[in-house]
């Protein structure tokens, strides 16, 4: 008798933990969705490493992916390896954390503030996510972070902009260049 129930379709499938082989993998899946590749309608987060600045600590990055569920996927696999947590600590068992927490984001359980949140707790020492969302609310938001990027961005082209002033489409491309260095 066979099982054809159907899998929901933002339902995370979590993987068998194995760091080196998704440190292997890591680099190319962050090619493919670094900003270069952006395009209107994808999702991203801004992650940034939490280890102590002589080792790169505080550098971070964006990626952006296609949908919401495809960006969730990603850090329930390899949230792990972005930023590799100590070597005392228990990277299965933060992988597990963070996966199970993706999980219930993806479904809709939790909200996104209260995911980051609760992911930030369970990967100290990994990485933290500092936003997720879409380049639209980075370009018009008035949240802190789209705000803050707003105003690094006004302040690297000594622009007399706003930090409340929406990227306009004359700004969008240097926008975006900008964004591939931010947090470096």
């Amino acid at each position: 008798m066979s099982n054809n129930k159907k899998e929901p379709k933002n339902e995370i499938k979590i993987k068998e933990f194995d760091e080196e082989k998704s440190a292997e993998e890591l680099g190319e899946v962050i090619r493919k969705n670094d900003l270069e590749n952006y395009t209107k309608g994808k999702v991203g987060f801004f992650s940034y490493s939490d280890a102590s600045p002589g080792i790169g600590g505080g550098s971070g990055h964006f990626l952006w992916f296609d949908s919401f569920h495809n960006l969730c996927q990603f850090l329930a696999d390899y949230f792990v390896v972005l930023a590799p947590g100590r070597l005392d600590l228990d990277h299965k068992k933060v992988y597990e954390n963070v996966a199970e927490i993706i999980k219930e984001l993806a479904a809709g359980d939790i909200s996104t503030p209260k995911a980051i949140q609760e992911i930030n707790k369970a990967g100290k020492h990994f990485s933290q996510i500092e936003w997720i969302g879409e380049l639209d609310d980075l370009i018009q938001g008035d949240g802190e972070f789209p705000t803050k990027v707003r105003e690094y961005f006004f302040e690297s082209r000594e622009d007399e902009g706003s930090v409340k002033e929406k990227i306009g489409k004359e700004h969008q491309k240097a926008f975006l260049e900008f964004l591939t260095e931010y947090g470096i």
